[in-house]
């Protein structure tokens, strides 16, 4: 009888998991190598992309979908990557800084306000702090892997700032900028992706639209900029802003690899007050920055090669 009993309760147990699973049915979208990655992964990596953006609320289910793919597709292979390099479980310190650099970043006070914050998109403290930190210790490695590689020609930019410092008028231009930096495949057209691009504009706006397609760090932040001194920025980008007003968006502008467009978001004159070295030291870190960002993105698609991402 007490074996009996057991038998009934197993059966109606299993009876039940299987309804709660096929009302929450967690199923295997697709493998990174041996790594498995399912529905519930992708769930959570869409609300984590809309914490990070209120603003993607706003986007289709479809295209949502297809950002939350790509971005998770994106942290694996940066995670994969890492581990041959560091010792990822051992970065708690480092990680608890990048964490609260970013909540504070975005107006929260502390610890607790973000727990409660993230649980708003059912995210838990501590999975944000491992993306959060996966991305930082990726930009540690492109720094320790390329920053012997940066070409910076001191000369030419004292040169360009010394000119732009003399040319310029009794107050300094500065601008607010976003951005949108891409890439094309090899089967794809510069005139098809920008089009693309700006439909995705035309319905969504140029912050979610950078929040989709952007391969730039700052596409987390929907691609903000914040303001920059007309004299840190190249010739040709300056040429380009020249060509539009504030609201607007420049045409792809080539850089190295990839593909920029800048929207000016605000430009305002501040009184002509300038520390030359600092100015220059300013530029060599922009320099120095762009350069490592083009090292990311190289680095990352040659990664990408070696790794079989199948779709289940």
């Amino acid at each position: 009888m007490f074996k009996r009993n057991i038998l009934v309760i197993i059966i109606f147990s299993l009876f039940f998991i299987f309804n709660a699973n096929s009302e929450n049915e967690v199923f295997i979208k697709f493998k990174i190598d041996n790594e498995i990655i399912t529905n519930v992964d992708l769930e959570n990596e869409k609300n984590y992309l809309i914490a990070l953006n209120n603003n993607l609320i706003n986007v289709s289910n479809k295209e949502l979908s297809e950002l939350s793919t790509n971005s998770l597709i994106k942290e694996k292979i940066k995670e994969k990557e890492l581990v041959k390099f560091f010792d990822l479980t051992k970065v708690d310190s480092f990680g608890e800084k990048i964490t609260k650099n970013f909540y504070q970043g975005i107006g929260i006070n502390n610890q607790e306000e973000f727990k409660k914050y993230l649980s708003k998109f059912n995210l838990g403290y501590k999975e944000v702090k491992k993306k959060l930190t996966i991305e930082a210790m990726w930009n540690r490695l492109i720094y320790k892997k390329y920053n012997d590689k940066i070409n910076i020609n001191e000369k030419k930019l004292k040169i360009k700032l010394t000119k732009e410092i003399e040319n310029s008028p009794k107050k300094m231009l500065e601008y607010n900028l976003s951005e949108i930096v891409f890439d094309l495949k090899s089967n794809e057209r510069i005139e098809n992706k920008y089009r693309s691009i700006q439909n995705s504009i035309i319905k969504y706006g140029f912050k979610e639209t950078a929040s989709l397609i952007s391969i730039s760090n700052t596409s987390g932040s929907g691609g903000n900029v914040g303001w920059i001194n007309k004299t840190h920025l190249s010739e040709k980008i300056i040429k380009n802003l020249n060509s539009i007003e504030t609201g607007q968006y420049t045409k792809p502008i080539q850089i190295n690899n990839a593909f920029l467009i800048l929207k000016i978001n605000d430009i305002r004159e501040n009184e002509k007050k300038i520390n030359f070295d600092k100015e220059f030291e300013q530029l060599i870190i922009i320099e120095k920055n762009k350069q490592l960002n083009n090292f990311s993105i190289i680095h990352f698609n040659k990664i990408k090669k070696n790794i079989n991402i199948s779709e289940i």
